[in-house]
């Protein structure tokens, strides 16, 4: 279950421009690289990524019918004009996906993973100067199976460092190796994201509780 942040929910009942939520858009592109935007007056830097302005209009609706899976299409106002020259590199981005993220741009450095959603693009089309997306659940091929890598003595955080807001490290180095000793002589050992309590010399396969026999 994904748990709202408590600092995030008080944010939410304040009417404060500079404790906007705004979401943002990544597109992968595959070879084509990815596109970032931000549906705000100004460009938006979260998780060491800069999401471009983009205040674009859109609406977004979910359904299905019967046994039909469950699909949701968004229309993006003037995004065939903006994103043509993507779309048609991409064939009208056929195996792309598209991550949804609503951030507080007052709060960019607490985890969003509850607010982000990753489709995949199943079909995309202009509709006069609109562009109308048909999304989708992600293929299941595409995911990782577990979802994350688990380590007792090497930090995942260690790749964004700084960049990254689940390291939180503020300080004046530039590099960490993603050692314990390391994150403890920059006095940031309370933000660890290895897994000390795994074996170091061994690998666990995690089965889920529904799946056992």
């Amino acid at each position: 279950m994904k748990t709202i942040p408590k600092a995030i929910l008080d944010k939410l009942y304040t009417d404060a421009i500079a404790d906007a939520f705004v979401p943002l858009l990544d597109f992968d592109l595959g070879a084509e690289g990815h596109l970032y935007y931000a549906r705000y007056a100004g460009d938006v830097t979260y998780a060491g990524q800069v999401y471009t302005a983009w205040p674009f209009d859109s609406e977004i609706k979910t359904g299905g019918k019967g046994h039909t899976v469950t699909t949701t299409t968004m229309t993006i106002a003037h995004g065939a004009h903006v994103l043509r020259p993507y779309a048609l590199a991409t064939g009208w981005f056929a195996g792309c996906t598209l991550t949804i993220t609503v951030v507080c741009v007052g709060d960019l450095v607490v985890d969003y993973t509850w607010s982000t959603v990753t489709y995949d693009i199943k079909h995309a089309a202009p509709v006069g100067d609109d562009l109308v997306l048909k999304l989708g659940g992600r293929n299941p091929t595409k995911m990782r199976y577990p979802s994350d890598r688990y380590w007792a003595d090497q930090c995942p955080y260690a790749r964004g460092f700084k960049s990254d807001p689940r390291c939180g490290y503020s300080g004046a180095e530039t590099s960490c190796n993603g050692s314990l000793a390391r994150c403890e002589a920059l006095g940031n050992e309370a933000r660890f994201g290895g897994f000390l309590g795994l074996d170091p010399d061994g690998a666990k396969l995690v089965i889920p509780v529904g799946l056992r026999r």
